[in-house]
């Protein structure tokens, strides 16, 4: 029992107890609480939405590759084309996505997935376009619904595989503003222990003033008891009412399948959300009217005691000073504890990269951003796609520029730099680190450097199984034995203008290929036509048909085919220690007629974006380190095991996916990998002239006209169809008015 003398500290004290426990207490409660409802609202009104819009973007461009396939393959082709649904689908298509890009929760991965999308769905449309136009070709017609289908529905980079990953990211949203984790419940559990002392004080203090002061009621603290016992069961009701519709609506969303009427379902389900989720505010209010209430019954009685002069010992000084600090380190904890949900992880920046390679070159390319970020400490969003022209000008147009772009082709860096966003120069970027690069591979456009070959590749060579031990010439000379594919989604028909580019190369050198590739040369005529009508040769008519309806990466170890004319980059397909390679020269009669020279691709990074780590990473791309990390990344998954060289099968592991550099400190292959190493050596030897792939050099409505040409000419190979073609090739080039002279000189084309 207190004596006169100490009711007035231990009033004292317990006000500061009070006081104290009512901050915990409804700390710990609006902490709970807001656990459960802050992204509440997001869910019906965003999070739902956004991943409805994405599923109506999906449904419409399933449907209308169907509604076109229909339409074109009807008896009302000729007049109807792809038909009015698949013109309402489309639509639909373009509208949906419009939405789901400004709405999306999936961060700015999701966003630029979405952008890439964008782009993809205008080459999807595109190639609808051209099977409309094929209506009366059988054939042609149906390789270009299959090139648009691929374009849809490839794995891993077609148009519904990265709107299934937007999805994965707004569902994992979705999962997380829905769902209740264990340090939530142990949050509840605190708040409800806080509460309980709380409750213990208030009551237990009324008692001592009962026995001290004769009164039966303290109604200040009366009234603070009754509002804290009605608070916490109220709560817990709103949370668990609030969790309970949550999960309704989590369970409607089917975890990612939001169609049809499902978001106005879970609309439904949490048509009180908004109500619920004001309840924190409650919650502070209550807190206040406590505190209040606590210093309006308490403080009467302390002053009672005024004149009550009771000495305080030191110690008790020092006790009061900290108790003092503790409730301030309590008040800003619980500051700090309501903001923390509105704050962000620090970052030291997030670039954007696009480029053109997808499947297991994506994977290797992704180490190599992944080592640039563990140096830099920058995030790297990643896009892929064969359709980069349509992606690279959906982004410009919606001043969405990535920060680099990988251009597969010198003829996109030309058309780039005259355009409205063009990319920036390079020479104060990279300084010293040209003189690395020979005009070939860093071409200066009007004076100025703008791209740079961060990655090259051996074209002019043949692949075959030396297992077979068969007289390549003999194969060579059978059309069905080539494993020839067109198909290349929105770049269909590439790998025909490779093999028109290698025959005229070969057949009448680099002085006649380079005056075509300028736009110098009639198609029709001369060594052009020659090289067509070679083309045309090599196949028969079974074997044509079927390369327009197969992709370009048909292996030799297939029991249909044993050639294959491809890159050095076709080792990245389903390759093993057996394969082996030649010229082609070596392969197909009559075409050696001039000095050997090699044809050769490179794929030139640009600069586009204006931040520092945009430019570092520029610079990690061009320096060794950069090279070696790509040189040593482990092989991506269906790369195999490293192939033979040179007319040889190679019996050790490698790495046949690696890639290879032309600047001299280059990290080059050893002797161990036969095929990597050859092919470096030939990329690397003065002795054979190299020239850039033709189409890559030309405007891009050139190269794209060269490329449906090729698979209008694989429909029906004979002289009546090329003179048709290449009269329109003639037609294209006229109208272009000869090669782009936006750098005020003609492109470098050999060395």
């Amino acid at each position: 029992m207190t004596t006169p003398a100490d009711t007035r500290p231990w009033l004292i004290r317990r006000t500061a107890a009070l006081l104290v426990a009512t901050v915990l207490a409804c700390g710990a409660l609006l902490a709970a609480y807001y656990g459960v409802s802050r992204d509440a609202a997001q869910v019906p009104d965003r999070t739902v939405p956004a991943m409805g819009h994405v599923a109506a973007t999906e449904k419409a461009l399933r449907d209308s590759l169907k509604a076109a396939t229909a339409s074109l393959r009807g008896p009302a082709a000729a007049t109807e084309g792809t038909g009015e649904d698949y013109r309402a689908k489309i639509n639909a298509a373009f509208r949906s996505l419009e939405k789901a890009s400004a709405t999306t929760v999936a961060g700015s991965a999701g966003q630029s997935a979405l952008s890439t999308v964008a782009g993809q769905l205008s080459s999807y449309d595109y190639l609808v376009g051209q099977a409309a136009r094929s209506h009366a070709d059988e054939k042609l017609r149906d390789a270009y619904l299959h090139y648009a289908d691929s374009t849809l529905n490839r794995k891993k980079s077609g148009i519904i595989a990265r709107l299934a990953g937007v999805q994965d990211r707004q569902a994992a949203v979705l999962k997380s503003q829905t769902s209740t984790g264990w340090l939530l419940k142990l949050a509840w559990g605190a708040a409800v222990l806080l509460w309980c002392a709380l409750a213990w004080l208030l009551v237990d203090t009324q008692l001592f003033l009962r026995r001290r002061f004769r009164r039966r009621f303290n109604g200040p603290l009366a009234g603070a008891t009754v509002l804290l016992a009605g608070l916490v069961p109220l709560l817990l009701t709103a949370a668990l009412q609030l969790r309970d519709d949550l999960g309704r609506a989590y369970r409607a969303a089917g975890g990612g399948d939001v169609s049809g009427s499902v978001p106005e379902t879970v609309r439904g389900h949490m048509q009180d959300t908004h109500w619920l989720t004001a309840v924190p505010a409650w919650i502070l209010l209550a807190g206040v009217v406590i505190a209040a209430l606590t210093v309006l019954g308490l403080q009467p009685r302390i002053e009672e005691y005024r004149f009550a002069r009771v000495p305080q010992s030191l110690g008790r000084r020092i006790r009061s000073f900290e108790a003092a600090t503790v409730l301030l380190a309590l008040w800003l904890v619980l500051f700090c504890a309501a903001g923390s949900g509105d704050a962000r992880s620090e970052h030291h920046g997030r670039i954007t990269v696009l480029a053109p390679w997808t499947d297991t070159e994506e994977a290797r390319f992704r180490q190599v951003l992944d080592a640039y970020s563990a140096k830099y400490h920058v995030d790297v969003d990643y896009q892929g796609t064969t359709a980069l022209r349509e992606v690279l000008l959906s982004r410009l147009n919606a001043g969405n520029a990535p920060d680099v772009a990988i251009l597969p082709s010198l003829g996109e860096v030309r058309e780039y730099v005259g355009s409205e966003t063009p990319p920036r120069e390079l020479a104060p970027v990279l300084g010293d680190a040209l003189e690395g690069y020979g005009p070939l591979w860093a071409p200066a456009i009007g004076g100025k450097v703008y791209g740079i070959a961060v990655k090259a590749d051996l074209k002019s060579v043949v692949w075959y199984d030396p297992a077979r031990r068969q007289d390549l010439r003999a194969l060579a000379a059978r059309g069905g034995q080539w494993c020839a594919g067109m198909g290349g989604d929105a770049t269909s028909g590439w790998p025909g203008t490779d093999w028109i580019e290698d025959i005229l190369l070969q057949q009448s050198g680099k002085e006649v290929y380079e005056q075509w590739a300028r736009g110098e040369l009639e198609w029709s005529r001369g060594a052009v036509a020659d090289a067509w009508r070679t083309f045309g040769g090599i196949f028969d008519r079974g074997a044509a048909t079927a390369a327009l309806s197969q992709d370009f990466a048909k292996s030799v170890f297939s029991s249909q085919c044993a050639l294959q004319h491809q890159g050095s980059f076709i080792r990245d397909s389903d390759y093993t220690r057996r394969a082996a390679f030649v010229p082609t020269r070596e392969v197909l009669p009559g075409i050696a007629r001039r000095p050997a020279s090699s044809e050769v691709s490179a794929d030139f990074a640009t600069l586009f974006g204006k931040s520092a780590a945009a430019r570092d990473l520029m610079r990690f791309l061009a320096s060794p380190q950069g090279q070696r990390a790509w040189a040593e990344a482990p092989p991506g998954p269906g790369e195999g095991g490293q192939q033979g060289a040179a007319g040889t099968a190679a019996k050790d592991p490698g790495n046949p996916g690696r890639p290879f550099f032309v600047t001299a400190d280059a990290p080059q292959p050893g002797p161990s990998e036969r095929v990597n190493d050859a092919v470096g050596k030939a990329l690397r030897d003065r002795q054979r002239p190299k020239c850039l792939d033709a189409s890559d050099v030309m405007p891009l409505r050139m190269r794209f006209a060269f490329q449906h040409g090729v698979l209008d000419y694989l429909a029906d190979p004979g002289p009546e169809r090329q003179q048709k073609v290449l009269g329109y090739l003639d037609s294209v080039q006229k109208d272009l008015k000869a090669p782009p002279r936006a750098a005020g000189s003609p492109p470098r084309v050999c060395e």
